[in-house]
């Protein structure tokens, strides 16, 4: 079963930086809502119920299949700066994506915790796909991300004022944090 939702606006912003990090060359290949983890099966249970003239058997649903879907499957180029690899003896810092033999299995979210997904995600999602399967999904937080690292040229407008407010004017920066391009990122990183 295929998620059907279409993509949050936090999902089409990392579709961007994606996109642009593979024009770099940093990354391979992008999947969007790659195959889904099955959590656990249908469970069902028969019901015998009794009509006029015979018994008949009803198979119910007790449980529905419980499935989940990564935001992205990102497939990097090699080594860089942005991913570590698990199997790694030890990291220096942690890293903004931790991968499985180059490949990271994304979860995309708001910083703002509506009904309490993060959570959610981080204290039971996470986890449980780390003990059933043996792979990390990494929690990414828009807009943190682009303060942490940098902005995609494409999407960049979005992170200023387009009409003058009481409070602002246009062109002025929506967040208070140095706004980067991916160039300045890889040129302040390796300094």
């Amino acid at each position: 079963m295929a998620n059907t939702k279409p993509p949050s606006i936090e999902e089409l912003w990392m579709q961007e930086y994606f996109k642009e990090l593979q024009e770099a060359g940093l990354v391979k290949k992008i999947d969007y809502q790659p195959t889904a983890f099955v959590l656990f099966e249908e469970v069902k249970c028969n019901i015998k119920k009794e009509l006029k003239t015979k018994s008949k058997l009803i198979e119910k649903v007790l449980l529905p299949e419980r499935i989940y879907t990564t935001d992205f499957e990102i497939l990097w180029s090699g080594s860089n700066k942005l991913h570590a690899d698990m199997a790694s003896d030890y990291f220096t810092e942690i890293p903004t994506f931790i991968s499985h033999s180059n490949r990271s299995w994304i979860e995309v979210k708001n910083n703002y915790d509506s009904n309490n997904m993060n959570r959610l995600f981080s204290s039971r999602t996470q986890p449980y796909i780390w003990k059933e399967f043996n792979l990390y999904v990494n929690l990414i937080k828009v807009p943190d991300i682009f303060r942490d690292t940098f902005i995609p040229k494409s999407i960049l407008h979005n992170f200023f004022y387009k009409v003058n407010t009481k409070k602002n004017k246009v062109g002025e920066k929506k967040f208070n944090f140095v706004y980067r391009t991916l160039d300045e990122y890889i040129h302040e990183k390796t300094n």
